[in-house]
């Protein structure tokens, strides 16, 4: 046998385990949600989950933190792109990330950033992900600033903060009443490109 055969092997037989939780919880919610549920869905046992992810709330935890980690490398990815982009481009670019995620992974975006509509409230981890995509935000805002200007000094970081929260209140807005994503995700670009335009640099830079 292969040496990476067996770990591959498992990598996916986890991955598999973590859809079917990951779809538990998403239509159950995690006080309703029950082990015997998820094992039937992922076509084991019991025993197979516990022994395999721990129990009831670890197995949660392990599929949050997945998806965290999902959204996290995606925003990497696209904020590697962006650095050298001129705004109209790096704007779209920008918001890709989160609603591609809302898109391609819905479960995964509404028990990471909805789940208290369902009773599931892991906030500290939600918070962590917000924040670190305000940090990168923030970085690659810096790092345009040395190739386009002008300089925002110390208010970088709260021009990232309000394009974050835009992007998740419009990509909400948009899955509540059932709209298109994409549409929506180029909304929210040209509402950044645009704040960025209208900003009064004189007045904002210390």
């Amino acid at each position: 046998m292969h040496p990476n055969t067996s770990l591959s092997g498992r990598r996916f037989v986890e991955d598999d385990l973590l859809d079917a939780a990951r779809a538990v919880f998403h239509a159950e919610g995690y006080a309703a949600a029950q082990i015997a549920d998820i094992a039937q869905r992922a076509g084991t046992t019991k025993p197979t989950l516990y022994a395999r992810l721990g129990n009831k709330e670890q197995i949660y935890l392990h599929v949050v933190r997945r998806e965290a980690e999902v959204f996290r490398q995606w925003v990497a990815d696209a904020y590697e792109r962006g650095g050298p982009l001129p705004l109209a481009e790096l704007s779209q670019v920008g918001m890709e990330p989160l609603f591609r995620f809302a898109a391609e992974r819905a479960e995964g975006f509404n028990l990471l950033f909805r789940g208290e509509r369902t009773g599931d409230r892991p906030a500290t981890l939600r918070r962590e992900v917000v924040n670190g995509v305000t940090e990168q935000l923030t970085s690659l805002i810096k790092r345009r600033e040395e190739v386009f200007g002008p300089a925002l000094g110390s208010n970088a970081d709260a021009l990232a903060a309000a394009c974050v929260g835009v992007a998740l209140q419009v990509c909400e807005h948009t899955i509540d009443r059932g709209g298109d994503l994409n549409a929506a995700r180029h909304l929210a670009a040209r509402f950044v490109e645009n704040a960025f335009h209208n900003l009064d640099f004189d007045t904002l830079t210390p």
